[in-house]
């Protein structure tokens, strides 16, 4: 649910492109702030720190520190700029900015979450203790290699498999029975090879569309963001029906 939370906050905020430079500014900000903080709260100077810890704090950075007080918009001929702590200015001596104006925040926050998925949270965690620090201009060299807003080109680095904080639950195999008024069965789900191929077939199916999001119109856009509520809502209401069976 959490993954289907972030893209469509993106696909809806993606009507929104009049931005210049957002993904890499996006990218810069997220991994600057993961930065500082990390630092801040002093994790280098720990003989250790559990692997969950590390864990909230990115999650903690994500969902709260993408401010209207920090970040702000610049304009200029027309198109938008964002600045703040860890974003590059653009146009040096150039247009004029304002902050409050827009969701540039939430969308922030998305990014945010989007880029550490992509990259890995286990992977940032790894990287953080050998390197001593999260290098966010070396993170983010493809991001910046172009100028792409948010429906831009998708990022080039492969999305790594996100990391499960607890145990789930093992199915309970459903009764069956005949009849009018019996209980509904529910099959097991698949396991093995089958479900490993249609994870990477559905993994698969998603990055296709992503990749394509920069050709479709405001309309194209706007229809499909709807059409993923539906779905969420959907999913919701059935799963409350499950548990009440």
């Amino acid at each position: 649910m959490r993954r289907f939370a972030w893209l469509l906050a993106l696909v809806v905020r993606a009507q929104d492109d009049d931005f210049q430079w957002f993904r890499c500014d996006a990218c810069s900000a997220s991994f600057f702030k993961i930065n500082r903080t990390l630092v801040e709260k002093q994790l280098l100077r720990r003989a250790s720190v559990a692997s969950y810890e590390f864990l909230e704090i990115v999650d903690e950075v994500c969902d709260t520190m993408f401010t209207k007080e920090e970040y702000g918009v610049k304009q200029h001929e027309g198109k938008k700029y964002l600045f703040g702590p860890g974003v590059s200015d653009h146009i040096p001596g150039q247009g004029f900015g304002q902050m409050g104006m827009g969701d540039y925040d939430k969308r922030l926050a998305s990014y945010c979450k989007m880029f550490v998925e992509e990259f890995g949270e286990e992977e940032l965690q790894k990287l953080f203790w050998e390197e001593r620090q999260v290098n966010h201009t070396e993170l983010c060299k493809d991001e910046c290699k172009s100028s792409a807003s948010g429906t831009g080109a998708k990022s080039k680095t492969p999305r790594k498999p996100k990391v499960q904080r607890t145990p789930s639950a093992s199915p309970e195999k459903a009764p069956t029975a005949k009849g009018k008024d019996s209980a509904k069965v529910i099959p097991a789900p698949a396991t093995g090879k089958r479900t490993e191929n249609s994870i990477k077939k559905t993994a698969s199916e998603v990055d296709q569309v992503l990749s394509s999001l920069q050709r479709w119109s405001v309309p194209e856009l706007t229809r499909l963001g709807e059409a993923v509520l539906q779905q969420l809502a959907l999913r919701a209401q059935h799963g409350t029906e499950r548990s009440e069976l």
